[in-house]
């Protein structure tokens, strides 16, 4: 996986996102002191703060048009990021709603898509180490999940699936095999079935239960919405 390129395709995409955005000078932030970037989660407003100044942005922000092969067209704007990292959240509470649980071990998941129905989603937290599948409005999956280690990146942002693939072998890393490979943008980031140990390992990709990644690559389509937040 080209590392440099994703990490100036992710920068340069991300600076204009202020810009396309409305100011909303009525808001403030302690958070925007400590980092030009942030964004509340929790929260249902469509907000972001960068350099201390908070911006709202619309669904066209954060909405994939267009043609998705080669995968290019990806969203990693600040707005894609911070509307990932809102789903992200409301992921997880959902989770704790339908499953019970506030945690999932390495390797585990959860899944019930009794009648639900709708479009495919996925939403994937870095920080908690999560993925979380929808139906429509109906979560049906959870499951632990390896993000990028330290030296490597996985994007934030939002993503169409543009290829899928049965069994994928890795040119990059000596041909190791990567069960039910959905790939996420042209650099190679992919969901995949992969080690899980529990906490962030990979070299970029989103590394998922076998199990689960079977079940999930038998529900998507090519365009299916992949949201990865913080």
């Amino acid at each position: 996986m080209k590392q440099l390129a994703v990490v100036l395709a992710t920068a340069s995409l991300a600076l204009a996102s202020p810009a396309i955005a409305s100011s909303n000078t009525s808001s403030t932030s302690s958070t925007g002191s400590l980092a030009a970037f942030s964004t509340n989660a929790s929260s249902s407003e469509m907000t972001f703060t960068y350099e201390g100044e908070t911006f709202s942005y619309s669904k066209a922000d954060v909405t994939i048009t267009g043609d998705i092969a080669g995968g290019k067209n990806t969203l990693e704007s600040y707005a894609a990021r911070a509307e990932a990292s809102k789903q992200a959240e409301r992921g997880y509470r959902d989770m704790k709603k339908k499953f019970g649980v506030t945690d999932i071990a390495p390797n585990r998941f959860k899944w019930d898509a009794k009648g639900a129905s709708g479009d495919p989603r996925v939403v994937v937290s870095i920080d908690r180490q999560l993925a979380f599948v929808y139906l429509g409005k109906t979560l049906v999956g959870a499951a632990s999940v390896t993000t990028a280690r330290d030296d490597k990146l996985t994007p934030q942002g939002i993503f169409p699936i543009w290829m899928k693939k049965d069994m994928h072998y890795s040119k990059a890393y000596d041909n190791t095999p990567m069960p039910y490979t959905q790939f996420l943008d042209q650099y190679g980031i992919a969901l995949h079935a992969g080690p899980n140990p529990g906490y962030p390992a990979s070299a970029g990709c989103v590394r998922l239960p076998k199990s689960f990644a079977k079940k999930l690559f038998s529900l998507t389509d090519l365009g299916t919405t992949v949201l990865i937040g913080a």
